[in-house]
């Protein structure tokens, strides 16, 4: 059962957008791929299977009762760029090595088994995270399929272009259904098990996310001529808020990364004048995050007016 499990992480990790490193973006020919290939799995286990309209790929064992109520098991199959082999994708392999067992020794359950693989996890492509299994939910919306990757292509051309249909989201939803819950195997990412020693854990909170963009605006000017003392400079702002960032998080028990930066003009020999940087705030306490994050807000718009009266846009 391990064996297998590990040789079919292997065969999706070289199912890949590139040809350097592990890359599944939602909605990418290696997306689809991938859900082709897990969807041939499932129907090797018994299953019966089928992809919703958002592009997440289901296979159902059945219960000989059929009013009988559903649990979930799976995980995600998209990755961010130049991903780990076993993240989400463990999660819908043991899942369906788990219905072959069952089927292979002739068990019938009281309750269906769908096991899912879920799109868009990562938020990568259309800074909108969850996106699949917002669709589960059924907290996806219309304005969602107006959102558009870095080369300007929408989710709903996405979506057609991979064959699904964007107006009917809402089929893809789950909540009225009978269901018994959802159950995921997930691959530790941070090593505080294997730092302990601790073979496996259970969950005992999510932790919430919130993302957003600073934007800070400072004044270009040339790197030669303009004294350090007549500066507003974005970028040194953008640093010295990012440590803040940085200890805040430390200071209060959870988690806070600065992931993507964007520096304007970008050249070796121009003052910035602009910069924009994402932040990435998670916690198990939702006030907690949404009290850390408003005074990162006003902290950040604190040191961008110390240093010159740039302005900062959140």
């Amino acid at each position: 059962m391990t064996t297998r499990v590990i040789q079919r992480c292997r065969e999706l990790a070289a199912i890949s957008d590139s040809d350097r490193s592990i890359s599944r973006i939602y909605l990418s020919p290696a997306y689809l791929q991938g859900l082709q290939q897990t969807e041939q799995w499932m129907q090797k286990a018994g299953m019966n299977t089928w992809i919703d309209a958002v592009g997440n790929v289901w296979g159902r064992y059945a219960s000989s009762h059929p009013q009988a109520k559903t649990l979930i098991l799976g995980s995600h199959l998209d990755t961010v760029p130049n991903a780990g082999m076993f993240d989400g994708i463990l999660g819908v392999m043991v899942a369906i090595e788990a219905v072959d067992r069952l089927r292979t020794e002739g068990i019938e359950l009281p309750f269906h088994i769908d096991v899912v693989g879920l799109g868009d996890e990562e938020g990568v492509r259309f800074e909108a995270s969850m996106l699949g299994s917002r669709a589960l939910i059924g907290r996806w919306e219309d304005a969602l399929l107006e959102l558009t990757d870095p080369g300007g292509k929408s989710l709903s051309s996405a979506l057609e272009a991979c064959g699904l249909h964007p107006d009917a989201y809402a089929d893809a939803s789950r909540v009225d259904d009978d269901l018994l819950g959802f159950w995921e195997v997930h691959m530790e990412q941070g090593p505080v098990l294997e730092a302990e020693d601790i073979p496996v854990g259970v969950v005992s909170a999510i932790a919430g996310a919130r993302r957003f963009k600073v934007t800070i605006e400072g004044q270009a000017g040339h790197a030669g001529t303009v004294p350090m003392g007549l500066r507003q400079d974005a970028l040194t702002a953008a640093s010295e808020i990012v440590l803040m960032i940085e200890k805040t998080a430390q200071q209060n028990n959870l988690v806070a990364t600065v992931g993507h930066l964007k520096v304007f003009p970008s050249a070796v020999n121009v003052i910035p004048g602009w910069v924009e940087f994402t932040v990435d705030i998670r916690s198990d306490d939702d006030a907690l995050r949404e009290r850390i994050m408003n005074l990162i807000f006003h902290s950040s718009e604190a040191i961008s007016m110390s240093r010159g009266g740039g302005d900062l846009l959140e």
